[in-house]
């Protein structure tokens, strides 16, 4: 909205000009002005308002089919049809307000003095200066480069206005390609946290030697742990209780689990009643902190338990990690177990699922009551998939930041050249080419992509570690194993070098058309 009211007033300089001539004054001109925005945002909702219902009907069966449940669509709420229209009336009017009383304000000599030279305002400030300098002891950069070094810095607040949509969306990119790199580098440490292929769950204690024994004879095992496992819950000191816990008690030497540790330790074979929490379970437990004394209540048996640690928790149930003797003695099942973990010889995820498949079946025909089973890879499967459609998101979100940003560079140059077409009409009755003519506005469009994309880079660095850390407390409740991608560095170069040409070339090609006639006729 900025740069087509820019636009419209650069063009309408000197049609201002004749108004305010014969009594027009500044209020009644912005009122004019502003009339014609809230138009503009009519306009917009008409075609916004049934596009975002369908949008909003579609979206909503895309989750509800992903969380399946059913989904009934009563229409718009009339509360949020409001604050569409309000913000489509309201944002566009907020935006052309500044152009709009800059326009209005101005006088009638500068208005019908208007020709598109600079207007005295390029050579007062420090870049100029520098600019200045630079055309002197550099002649070898050539005219038309020069030129464009000097156009791209002329009008300041609005080459400002450019860059803060090019370097947000820049940065944006970078910062979504990062967050996608530390998604990877948090699923690769997943299957490090939980180092096995397939897992079992008994509906009840076994001996956990006839577990392994059994588990040991299909083949394709190598390694069998087996752990104890229960559900609790915690016993506040206000007699309420918690959400249920899962309780998972590995071997003190198991090779099967190695957890992201974010506060104290993990568990060691001396350990009695120490438990380590994930940090799910401090979400929803708050005031649970290291070293604090909790109250369990595991299947109808109460006791204390000493907080030791916290570690990542991966989309998983709330967890409770205690080691397995203890834990056994206290639940009156020592050398019983009803969860084994299984390592096989291979890393197919395909020959896993064989393997589970054989597992279950060979206990069945054992006489276990087998209630889960599943493989490590079908558990992350969710993850990724969860993962992926926030990245798929995300970078929605960035594409269309690029192409907002890609059009105001291309209303920018589009206003630049209305605003020199009489500068344009004496470089060309002085012998300036149609090529040169080009060449000054599509490189002065790329340095401007050039200097949004070095501000890009600087600000993508913060702001992916921002991101990135928010997305990991939202879906894993502590911050992602943060990976910066450079090379999201070198695919937005190529991208917004692309959108400078693109978006310079169309007015460059105007300008270029432009006879000497019509330029120095140019009202």
């Amino acid at each position: 909205m900025i740069n087509t009211i820019a636009a419209i007033l650069a063009q309408q300089v000197r049609q201002i000009g004749v108004m305010k001539t014969i009594g027009a004054r500044a209020p009644q001109l912005t009122g004019l002005y502003l009339g014609m925005v809230a138009i503009f945002g009519l306009l917009a909702l008409l075609i916004a308002v049934p596009l975002g219902a369908a949008a909003a009907y579609t979206l909503s069966n895309f989750l509800a089919q992903f969380l399946n449940f059913d989904v009934v669509y009563e229409g718009i709420p009339l509360r949020a049809l409001a604050l569409q229209v309000l913000v489509g009336i309201l944002v566009p009017l907020l935006a052309a307000l500044y152009p709009v009383i800059n326009g209005a304000r101005i006088t009638i000599r500068e208005a019908l003095s208007s020709y598109g030279l600079g207007k005295g305002r390029f050579g007062h400030g420090p870049i100029d200066r520098l600019l200045i300098s630079t055309q002197r002891s550099a002649a070898w950069l050539g005219r038309p480069l020069l030129i464009s070094l000097r156009n791209t810095f002329r009008r300041k607040g609005r080459l400002v206005l450019t860059m803060i949509t090019l370097t947000l969306g820049g940065a944006i990119f970078i910062a979504v390609l990062s967050v996608r790199v530390s998604l990877a580098k948090t699923l690769d440490d997943a299957v490090r946290y939980n180092n096995f292929d397939v897992f079992i769950g008994f509906d009840r204690d076994y001996r956990d030697e006839t577990i392994k024994q059994e588990a040991a004879s299909v083949p394709g095992v190598t390694v069998v742990e087996t752990w104890g496992s229960a559900s609790a819950r915690r016993q506040r000191g206000a007699g309420g209780e918690s959400d249920e816990l899962r309780v998972q008690a590995p071997p003190a030497d198991s090779q099967m689990i190695e957890p992201t540790l974010l506060e104290g330790r993990w568990l060691v074979p001396d350990d009695e009643n120490a438990a380590v929490l994930t940090s799910n379970v401090i979400e929803n437990e708050p005031d649970i902190q290291l070293g604090d004394t909790i109250r369990l209540k595991i299947d109808g048996s109460e006791g204390d338990w000493v907080v030791v640690g916290i570690v990542q928790s991966l989309q998983e149930q709330a967890t409770v990690y205690v080691n397995y003797p203890y834990f056994a003695r206290q639940q009156g099942d020592a050398g019983r177990a009803n969860f084994a973990r299984v390592l096989t010889d291979t890393d197919d995820p395909a020959e896993h699922e064989r393997i589970a498949t054989a597992l279950e079946a060979h206990f069945k025909d054992a006489g276990f009551q087998v209630n889960n089973i599943g493989t490590r890879a079908e558990q992350l499967e969710g993850t990724q998939y969860q993962f992926g459609i926030l990245v798929v998101l995300l970078l929605v979100m960035t594409i269309l930041m690029a192409l907002v940003g890609g059009l105001g560079l291309m209303g920018t140059m589009s206003i630049n050249v209305i605003e020199r077409t009489r500068e344009i009409g004496v470089m060309r009755a002085i012998g300036a080419s149609n090529r040169s003519v080009m060449q000054i506005i599509v490189v002065e469009g790329v340095l401007i992509g050039l200097i949004s994309w070095v501000q890009a880079m600087i600000l993508g660095l913060p702001l992916s570690k921002l991101l990135s850390d928010q997305v990991g407390n939202a879906f894993v409740d502590a911050p992602l194993s943060f990976s910066f991608s450079f090379a999201a560095i070198a695919l937005w170069l190529v991208i917004v070098l692309l959108l400078a040409t693109l978006a310079s070339f169309f007015p460059a090609r105007t300008a270029s058309r432009l006879t000497v006639r019509e330029v120095l006729a140019y009202e």
